[in-house]
């Protein structure tokens, strides 16, 4: 029983800890600028300053929304860009649109790049899925001759998918690179 209970501790506790946005220590250094600069370089929205609060409980040093907010400011300008965008997109996150609209665009264009060159290659993943599946069948000793044909076409037809997505993919990564190199020059 005891053992029991204290397992429900531990696991409460890490649930809990998990639900947190900002650590103890962070709460009561009130480096609020720091915070929100963290905050806007990992794209994060406003109302996080508000879980923030909450999470931080009843510290000495009071939440400072007005340095938060400075803070996310400076750092929402590193992540509003194409190659963040790319990034983010590739990586499948979720947009929450807070870029100001002077540098929303080129975010959206480097999150939309980034998105469908995921998807590509999510599905050229599925096509080699088949082809093998495809490859497993024909392995088998009890095949009719119309089974057989029927697979090797199925391999010849996800052979063709897969260098069709992969030229496509090629192109949307070539793109990718001029994105990034395009960056580079700004810098």
């Amino acid at each position: 029983m005891l053992r029991t209970y204290t397992l429900l501790l531990i696991g409460l506790s890490v649930a809990l800890s998990a639900c947190t946005t900002i650590s103890r220590e962070e709460c009561s250094s009130g480096d609020w600028l720091k915070i929100g600069i963290q905050d806007g370089a990992d794209g994060r929205p406003a109302e996080r300053f508000d879980r923030h609060v909450k999470a931080c409980g009843r510290e000495e040093t009071p939440p400072d929304r007005q340095q938060y907010q400075a803070g996310r400011e400076t750092g929402l300008v590193t992540y509003c860009t194409a190659v963040r965008g790319y990034r983010e997109g590739a990586l499948g996150q979720k947009d929450y649109d807070v870029c100001a609209p002077e540098s929303a665009s080129q975010f959206q264009i480097g999150y939309q790049l980034g998105g469908r060159i995921r998807q590509l290659e999510s599905r050229i993943s599925d096509v080699n899925e088949a082809y093998f599946a495809a490859s497993q069948g024909l392995g088998q000793q009890s095949l009719d001759e119309a089974e057989r044909a029927r697979l090797l076409q199925e391999q010849a037809l996800q052979q063709a998918e897969e260098a069709r997505l992969n030229e496509q993919l090629n192109l949307l990564k070539a793109e990718a690179d001029a994105l990034v190199a395009a960056a580079r020059k700004k810098i």
